[in-house]
């Protein structure tokens, strides 16, 4: 078998051509798996924009070098080359260029403020009136451009990020950022956590729920989400890769560690002691449906709030946009 790159003590590492798969499942910790594919690293690069030119050389690898996706007996799918924690240092501090996130962008922003919207609502309906502010940690806030939108006299807002450039950009928004798990536990509990495009990127998840539930009550809320990649997806984004040598930026061994559906990630919450009650992403066709309907005034404008009326309806497929109860 071949052996990983060794990172010890700072050392750039041996080129090599297939990574090892050193993972079992972290859902099902099952280790009879499966090989989809093998991805060269300049694939997966060329597929990420924010990704310096030389983050071979970074990361202390070749743009020639190979990493496995694998398939658990469950269905699971997840990258099979666990990253060491000072590859992922490099990756998250020095190969990704910060300044060309989409974090800023427009399309960002109004998906953050509407997805954002949905958990006050919720917060609304289901949280306890209290004499205090509620509490609320967003679990991985990278730059804090959510934990912002949700902070106001009635929340009190922490952070919890890692990432020493991100925290550093997410200090500036006024709220306390912890960069460990034991300041994150001193701090606690919390009543609402917020955990957007987390678990995907870390080596176990369901120890990051359990931490969650750990530090937030009985009936708190949690608000978390992950890029959908139900098995239609991963099949059709492998046979695009293996046929084109092309990727969706999601499909990244590096960064995105685990490949959830709607169906493994309501799963994986429940046996973790969460209760889905507001399945955002699939309400949110209708909710765009309604933001445009007005008054027909035309043949055209009629039949476009028929259509959007039509797509509200077929709207019947879960999502991985979820607010979930603490049981």
């Amino acid at each position: 078998m071949v052996v990983a790159t060794d990172y010890r003590e700072g050392t750039v590492g041996i080129s090599m051509r297939k990574f090892p798969i050193n993972r079992c499942c972290p859902i099902s910790r099952e280790r009879h798996l499966r090989l989809l594919t093998y991805l060269p690293a300049a694939v997966v690069a060329a597929a990420n924009p924010t990704y310096r030119p030389d983050f071979a050389k970074i990361l202390g690898i070749s743009a020639e070098d190979e990493f496995p996706i694998v398939e658990g007996p469950s269905g699971f799918v997840f990258s099979g080359w666990l990253p060491p924690d000072d590859f992922l240092r490099r990756l998250y501090e020095d190969v990704i260029d910060h300044s060309r996130t989409i974090t800023e962008t427009i399309e960002y922003r109004r998906a953050l403020l509407e997805f954002g919207g949905a958990f006050l609502q919720t917060v609304e309906k289901y949280s306890v009136s209290s004499a205090r502010p509620l509490r609320l940690l967003d679990f991985g806030c990278g730059y804090g451009a959510l934990t912002r939108m949700l902070g106001g006299r009635d929340i009190k807002l922490f952070g919890y990020e890692p990432s020493t450039e991100r925290s550093a950009r997410a200090s500036q928004g006024g709220f306390a950022v912890l960069d460990s798990l034991d300041k994150v536990a001193d701090v606690g509990p919390f009543d609402l956590v917020v955990c957007t495009e987390v678990l995907e990127h870390v080596a176990d998840p369901r120890g990051v729920l359990r931490f969650i539930k750990k530090h937030a009550p009985s009936g708190g809320l949690l608000a978390i989400t992950v890029p959908q990649c139900d098995p239609t997806f991963i099949a059709h984004s492998i046979a695009v890769f293996l046929r084109d040598r092309l990727l969706p930026r999601v499909i990244n061994p590096w960064e995105h560690l685990n490949y959830f559906s709607a169906r493994s990630l309501r799963r994986l919450l429940a046996e973790e002691g969460f209760e889905v009650v507001n399945d955002f992403g699939r309400a949110k066709p209708a909710y765009d449906a309604c933001l445009g309907i007005g008054e027909a005034t035309s043949l055209k404008s009629g039949v476009r709030n028929g259509l959007r009326l039509i797509k509200r309806a077929l709207a019947t497929s879960q999502s991985t946009e979820l607010i979930c109860e603490s049981a």
